[in-house]
């Protein structure tokens, strides 16, 4: 241990200058303010209850009929997570697949396009992209985050059509107290990280504001990456107690994308890239956010209205490049109706989004061979109710109804008009068909407008047997409406048909069974279901071919049934000097029809059969916390194999261990090591192209609370 507690104690020394160093770089790099709300000291001593606000106002997790993973503010921070999908991976057993840059989590057995099937929420605010393009989870730092909800299964009634197989609901942190916290870290493949975040809270007034900043290398050629963000938060309490509060952010995420590897490459030189560093995209975004909430003697009410925007450039390489402009408009009033023994929700979610793009086949982006313009307009009322039978069993149920108007308009510009020069075998030369502008091409152009409906549903039950268990049952009838991209083909990319008119919603009937005991330093929770889609989206690169052997230009279809079933489980002890926890997550996924519209039985790609995280804790000393984490993630089939026909990425196995020592009340220190036997893994395989996982990289961090 003192080998340990010298090492900690270096990096204690060089804590005032790092801190120094950071905040020279947020006085000069930008002068936003900061949504860190808590004020809550760090602790390794159990927190007070934690409440579920699942049902979008409190309830206590036992009374919950849905399998929810609550992660609060003190397991942020001994997390010592870098990330939010490195957070959800540990703390909530959640699988995600990374496709060169682009981090997918998957819920319920869902593989390519996983990530469209879960809705992701801060403040009630959608995060998901109006298109099939990457979530940007790095738009949410941790330091941010007061706390996170994972609800696995179909949750539309109360959600919308996202929610089809989870939602992951993030809170950020609530001001309670005047503080001022830094947190920064240096660790290998150049990360480093660095935050400031100031809060105010008076009686009725209340501000918040900070900086944060992450760069890295990567651990592969041409993977680094860069993001800056920054927010505040200002908040009033009425007289009557009701709370209104507005949060602006916005920010910037810059990556570069290695690309996938062949499989000999992939297993001798892990860290090269298939790119020439010339891949990658360049977003900026902002939002901004509102939140009023009241009680009443007849219940509660609560309205969300936001507006973000994200401007996305990309490049693929040498002639294609793109401007992504996405806007997104939401209003939520929801009320809560509570007489004696039953609840009434009623509540509205009213949306727009936009999205405008721009195709351009030179890196100085002049020359504009088509443009696009996307819209789509929803209006979706629900109801939800629950009705206590008993003091220990309840019964509630809901019905949405979801209205979409879907526009879609691409202008294609007549090819050999674009170029003001050719070449030739005598060099370059004037084009004789030069326009500017250039003429429209019929026949690449379009426009179109479509109107969709469709109608969730969901019933459940819940039995308390006494103070510690609770038996849960549900049934919710799940949908979910395309996205912009899986309708319509706008960005150089041809499909078969550039608007697929006969895409229907995905639909699907899930049904649950759950048990839950919590007393004391004891949780268990086990989850058993059933999803059968009737309908699911999927690509198929063969239609637009006359040759069934020959690709075609592909088409985003509906692939038929495909079942799924599976379990999730944890056990967590949580003793006062250790504790441990183990969380598994099991499903089989079964085609019923295969690609080729006839019977299959395959498996769904890219879906792994287990995935399990265990940890252990010790609290060695008082100021001292050591915890290791272990994770598995079974074999899958590659992205893509519908068939199943080809090799299987191989199953891995990775073991991470962490120090965190409080060195003064206001002083904390941590190291951490990820990927200990620097194992090889590929996080993805998709045609054949390798994505390798990270190899192994220690971190080192102070943070301070003033």
């Amino acid at each position: 241990m003192k080998g340990s507690e010298g090492i900690l104690a270096s990096v204690c020394l060089s804590a005032r200058a790092l801190l120094g160093i950071a905040l020279s770089w947020q006085l000069s790099a930008s002068c936003g303010l900061w949504a860190d709300e808590s004020a809550e000291a760090s602790s390794y001593h159990m927190l007070e209850e934690y409440v579920v606000r699942a049902w979008h106002f409190e309830n206590e997790s036992l009374e919950v009929p849905a399998d929810i993973v609550q992660i609060d503010r003190q397991t942020i921070d001994q997390s010592l997570a870098l990330s939010l999908p490195e957070l959800l991976e540990t703390e909530a057993n959640l699988y995600f697949s990374n496709l060169s840059g682009s981090t997918n989590v998957s819920l319920r057995g869902f593989g390519e396009g996983s990530g469209l099937r879960s809705l992701i929420l801060v403040d009630g605010h959608m995060l998901n992209p109006s298109d099939m393009g990457r979530i940007n989870w790095e738009q949410v730092p941790l330091e941010a985050i007061e706390s996170v909800e994972v609800l696995r299964g179909g949750h539309n009634v109360l959600y919308g059509d996202k929610a089809l197989s989870g939602v992951i609901k993030i809170e950020t942190r609530r001001i309670e107290a005047t503080r001022l916290d830094f947190e920064g870290r240096l660790g290998s493949f150049g990360t480093q990280q660095s935050s400031l975040s100031a809060a105010w809270g008076g009686s009725a007034w209340s501000f918040s504001g900070g900086l944060s900043r992450q760069i890295s290398e990567g651990y592969r050629a041409h993977s680094d990456s860069a993001t800056r963000h920054a927010s505040a938060t200002v908040g009033y309490v009425f007289n009557n107690g009701d709370e209104l509060n507005f949060r602006f952010a916005g920010g910037s995420t810059d990556l570069t994308y290695p690309g996938g590897l062949d499989e000999a490459s992939y297993r001798n030189d892990p860290r090269s890239s298939s790119n020439l560093g010339d891949e990658g995209s360049t977003n900026e975004y902002a939002s901004m956010t509102s939140r009023f909430i009241g009680m009443r003697d007849w219940g509660s009410w609560e309205v969300l209205a936001g507006y973000d925007q994200n401007e996305i450039e990309w490049s693929f390489g040498e002639g294609s490049y793109g401007a992504n402009d996405q806007s997104g408009y939401s209003l939520k009033p929801r009320v809560r109706f509570e007489p004696a023994d039953w609840v009434l929700i009623l509540g509205a979610d009213f949306l727009y989004d936009t999205l405008d793009f721009t195709a351009y086949l030179d890196e100085a982006r002049t020359i504009v061979p088509s443009q696009a313009a996307l819209s789509e307009s929803r209006l979706s009322p629900y109801v939800f109710a629950e009705y206590d039978l008993t003091e220990r069993f309840s019964l509630s149920a809901g019905l949405r109804h979801e209205w979409s108007n879907y526009q879609a308009k691409n202008t294609a510009y007549v090819e050999d008009q674009l170029y003001a020069t050719i070449e030739t075998n005598r060099g370059p030369r004037p084009n004789p068909n030069y326009k500017n502008p250039a003429d429209i091409d019929p026949d690449e152009s379009y426009q179109a407008s479509l109107r969709e409906s469709g109608l969730s549903a969901e019933f459940s039950m819940n039995y308390r047997l006494n103070d510690q268990w609770s038996l849960w049952a549900g049934y919710d009838r799940a949908y979910r409406y395309p996205v912009f991209d899986e309708r319509a083909a706008y960005q150089g990319y041809p499909l078969a048909e550039y608007i697929a008119q006969d895409l229907e919603a995905e639909e699907g009937d899930q049904f649950e069974l759950g048990l839950k005991y919590l007393q004391g330093a004891h949780e268990l929770y086990a989850t058993v279901y059933r999803l059968q889609m009737e309908n699911e989206i999927i690509f198929d690169p063969s239609v637009g071919s006359d040759d069934p052997s020959t690709p075609g230009n592909g088409l985003n279809r509906n692939l038929g049934a495909v079942d799924r079933y599976g379990a999730d489980v944890s056990y967590a002890y949580n003793a006062q000097d250790w504790g441990f926890s183990m969380a598994l997550a099991f499903v089989r996924t079964k085609m019923r029809v295969g690609i080729d519209g006839e019977g299959s039985g395959q498996e769904v790609p890219l879906v792994p059969s287990l995935v399990s995280t265990n940890q252990i804790w010790w609290q060695l000393e008082e100021r001292l916390r050591v915890r290791l984490v272990h994770r598995y993630v079974d074999e899958r089939y590659q992205g893509g194999d519908f068939a199943n026909e080809s090799q299987p990425v191989e199953a891995y196995q990775l073991f991470h261990i962490q120090a965190d020592w409080q060195a003064t009340p206001q002083c904390r220190i941590f190291v951490k090591c990820d990927n200990i036997f620097d194992t090889l893994y590929a996080e993805t395989v998709y045609f054949g192209s390798y994505y390798p996982g990270d190899g192994r990289s220690i971190q080192a961090g102070v943070k301070f609370n003033f």
